[in-house]
């Protein structure tokens, strides 16, 4: 894979609704699509980089005389506004800006397309890295207790992926995303880790080590800034970012329960093509309800190739969800 010479985009001068986006993407208690539209519909009246605080708090006074579904919504975003620490979100957009790693609003050029298709895309991103990698890649997931030939075979997924000039997206956990990064890395190729917290805090320390390579040969990926800490309901969060950003999720080993499983439920809603490594040799990690989800089997690298090379599309695809900002 050619690796992009321009490995990290200088931040465009932050305007007066960064740092608002920033606080609001931080509390995940409000309805994410429903705040989109009501954007989306504000940014007919003007565009994102005129829009002043002020501005955003009389729109929303409108919003809430409207008797529609967006007036309660308004309502509370209007709450939630007033309580941002402004002065916080925009030191650290400044902060990050200051060290290379990017903030990508929704509205931003930068911001991921495949995102639109997916039903709740996160307001925005904070990129360490290149943020172009963030365009074709394929996830490459699964339990943080692997066997060690699935390990083994992982790895060569990744290796196989970046000889189709893929990006390997995963989350950086122990097990399958580790192997799957190390994967890329080994073969040359480029590697996504979405975090469950903060870009600057590579989670779990014991992967520290693959996480510093990352940002030169792919990208570190978070939707959370530093105000936020890490909680369980945020590793669940994150998979729907991990299949988000991917054309197909690929699950290299699975348990009856946990993460994997969430991971699995959001690429089928999302309608990705999605498969499962099943080696000839049951040893319990390809569990039947992964394969209830819609996932196919394969057995081989050569197997791989071919449903990925193919026009394979899962029988559920028909997606419903806007592909741009501008359908939504």
């Amino acid at each position: 894979m050619q690796k992009s010479t321009s490995r990290r985009t200088k931040y465009q001068k932050m305007n007066d609704l960064d740092p608002i986006i920033a606080g609001i993407n931080d509390n995940q208690d409000l309805n994410q699509k429903g705040v989109l539209k009501l954007f989306v519909d504000l940014f007919t009246e003007k565009a994102p980089n005129e829009i002043s605080q002020d501005f955003l708090t009389d729109y929303l006074k409108i919003k809430e005389l409207e008797d529609n579904d967006q007036s309660r919504l308004a309502s509370q975003l209007s709450e939630e506004i007033s309580t941002i620490d402004i002065d916080f979100y925009s030191q650290y957009i400044e902060g990050l800006d200051s060290e290379g790693i990017l903030f990508v609003p929704f509205y931003g050029p930068n911001y991921p397309d495949l995102l639109w298709n997916i039903p709740d895309p996160p307001l925005c991103l904070y990129v360490d890295g290149d943020v172009t990698a963030l365009e074709d890649g394929v996830a490459v997931v699964g339990t943080r207790s692997a066997k060690e030939h699935r390990l083994e075979f992982v790895r060569k997924i990744a290796y196989t992926l970046v000889e189709m000039d893929k990006t390997v997206v995963s989350g950086l956990a122990n097990g399958v995303d580790a192997a799957a990064h190390q994967g890329a890395l080994d073969a040359g190729g480029e590697t996504i880790a979405v975090l469950p917290g903060e870009v600057q805090k590579v989670v779990p320390a014991g992967n520290r080590g693959i996480g510093e390579q990352i940002p030169d040969n792919g990208a570190l990926v978070s939707e959370t800034s530093s105000k936020v800490g890490i909680h369980r309901g945020r590793f669940v969060e994150r998979n729907r970012v991990t299949s988000g950003i991917s054309t197909a999720v690929i699950i290299g080993a699975s348990g009856e329960t946990g993460g994997t499983i969430h991971q699995a439920d959001f690429a089928m809603e999302q309608e990705k093509p999605r498969f499962l490594y099943d080696p000839e040799v049951d040893d319990g990690q390809s569990p039947n309800k992964i394969f209830e989800k819609g996932f196919h089997g394969f057995q081989t690298l050569d197997e791989l190739r071919e449903l990925l090379n193919s026009d394979f599309i899962p029988s559920d695809s028909n997606s419903p969800n806007p592909t741009t900002l501008d359908d939504y």
